[in-house]
């Protein structure tokens, strides 16, 4: 999904690409009803566009390698509490929440629109009421003493209530507004209306609305005049009609109008090479499409995020086993590798990597650097499915790795280097976690003796920072492998836990109970993002 900022510069980009097509090439060039239609299309497609996600691309998968942020354990410092790893002031104060402040702006104005807009529609229905019906076969006409210039909206013509109407001149002023609901004029309004209240900061969504309202009029009188009325009786009737007082969002005779109305009946029907100014529309659909409404198609192999991971079923699994006792060694399906061979084994094989799930099961005691030179072998023959596994327990924790740094993958797909990945990362976004050679926990700014016990504070993290959470989480050479699977079980039920809140809370059930619809709802508000750095030897934090 886009951020917001993005898909809201998308719908500026779009509306005013084709609203300069349709100055250019079929304002008054092509027939009125042409151009309205063009209007409404252009409007509705400026906001559809930037919200489609195509596959139609060619693949240019980026993967994130992102290490440990800011305040980082340095390898030479003696010792670190957590009163040592609280940041400067400054640092450590929450940054102004722009996006929340402009999110209720944008909300505020959008929901006084829709409030103008609703009220405008209310008057009407009112004026409709208290006033003197009389209903026809096409239409219904309304007089009211209050209405001083004519309009219509949907199927009803509002007239001012006379004693002795001019019949001559009242008829031509009732054929306008008849072919404004012949039209569906009304409906057209309504339509671009509430676009422009829920996209009020896009400028050409309020010219399109100007621009619609003069082709309406524009299509109205030509409409008149072909029934056979006089042309100078008829602009004569407009200019006693001219001032005067109507609801907004009606078809009525606006002053602001009329000399581009008087103007226009004087032109030669339009409709010369019509079709090819409107075929000309085709090719910028199609850009805008290609611009901002495509995404790549997924590589091979492109390996899944951690959620994906424990979603999927793999038809092949291979079994790695390591032991402390046998260093360099691994088991393949109960073939002793050599861990330096392993990639070259595994490339051996033949297989098809995207679909391969690694089963890796290690006991408590192996220390992380024999893990992480599986790891890595596994990440160079692009097996980057990974299933820990620790003996004894019930439960595994599946995961996706991304390739090695630089890695040239088919289709073109390619690995971002760390430094190019922290660029788009924002620090209070990260939660970190380190675990040393000992085996001791430091989650946030606290230290814990296991994993369990930083899980409220992780969950209170997920809370607060949603959809924008990166759990960075870094470990020591000689971390066990007991401390390190139990850090991945306790950020899964971390996230568990929170989704199971949000699902409570949005639809009134558990998690596992939603439906496909209802859990892609969830998963996008509460994304797994778990970003492991390189590994490296930290201090123990000293107790206080």
């Amino acid at each position: 999904m886009k951020p917001a900022g993005i898909y809201l510069l998308e719908v500026i980009v779009c509306s005013g690409l084709l609203l300069a097509f349709y100055q250019f090439l079929l304002a008054r060039k092509v027939p009125y009803r042409g151009c309205r239609r063009f209007l409404l299309v252009s409007a509705l497609l400026s906001v559809v566009i930037p919200a489609l996600r195509l596959p139609i691309l060619p693949t240019e998968t980026v993967y994130l390698q992102i290490p440990v942020g800011a305040g980082a354990v340095a390898a030479g410092d003696a010792e670190v509490s957590p009163a040592d790893m609280v940041p400067a002031s400054a640092d450590a104060a929450e940054t102004f929440p722009w996006q929340e402040v402009l999110a209720v702006l944008y909300g505020a104005v959008a929901l006084l629109l829709l409030a103008v807009l609703v009220r405008n529609l209310i008057r009407i229905r009112r004026l409709r009421q208290s006033s003197r019906l009389t209903p026809l076969a096409e239409y219904t006409l309304a007089e009211h003493p209050h209405v001083h210039s004519p309009f219509s909206f949907w199927r009803t013509i509002f007239l001012p209530l006379e004693e002795r109407p001019d019949s001559v001149q009242r008829a031509m002023i009732v054929a306008h507004e008849a072919a404004h609901i012949r039209f569906r004029h009304s409906r057209d309004k309504v339509v671009l209306g509430l676009m422009k209240a829920l996209f009020w900061f896009n400028p050409f969504f309020w010219m399109m609305e100007r621009m619609l309202s003069e082709v309406q009029e524009f299509e109205a009188d030509e409409d008149v005049l072909k029934s056979g009325y006089n042309i100078d009786n008829y602009r004569l009737a407009i200019f006693k009609q001219l001032f005067g007082y109507y609801p907004d969002l009606t078809s009525g005779l606006s002053h602001s109008l009329t000399k581009k109305r008087f103007t226009m009946m004087n032109q030669a029907p339009r409709g010369s090479l019509s079709w090819l100014r409107f075929g000309a529309a085709l090719p910028l659909f199609v850009g805008l499409l290609v611009a901002f409404g495509a995404t790549a198609r997924p590589a091979s192999p492109v390996p899944p995020g951690p959620d994906q991971a424990q979603q999927q079923e793999n038809p092949e699994t291979i079994s790695v086993v390591v032991n402390a006792n046998t260093p360099g060694v691994a088991l393949v399906d109960g073939t002793s590798v050599a861990l330096e061979n392993l990639a070259t084994y595994l490339n051996g094989l033949n297989l098809e990597t995207s679909l391969v799930t690694v089963s890796l099961q290690a006991d408590p005691n192996t220390k992380m650097e024999v893990i992480e030179e599986v790891r890595n072998q596994l990440r160079q023959a692009l097996t980057l499915k990974l299933n820990y596994k620790l003996p004894g327990t019930e439960t595994d924790v599946r995961r996706a790795m991304a390739p090695m740094p630089g890695t040239q993958l088919p289709g073109g797909a390619k690995v971002q280097t760390s430094e190019e990945a922290m660029k788009s990362v924002k620090r209070e976004n990260v939660f970190v976690i380190r675990a040393n050679s000992a085996d001791r926990i430091l989650a946030g700014m606290k230290v814990y003796e296991n994993a369990k016990a930083f899980i409220p504070e992780l969950k209170d993290f997920i809370r607060k920072r949603g959809s924008k959470t990166i759990v960075n989480f870094v470990t020591d050479r000689g971390t066990s492998y007991a401390c390190y699977y139990s850090l991945q079980q306790a950020i899964k039920q971390a996230y568990d836990e929170v989704r199971n809140e949000q699902a409570q809370s949005r639809f009134g059930k558990a998690f596992a109970e939603l439906s496909a619809d209802e859990r892609d709802a969830i998963l996008t508000a509460v994304p797994m993002a778990l970003a492991e750095a390189e590994m490296t030897d930290l201090p123990q934090p000293a107790r206080r």
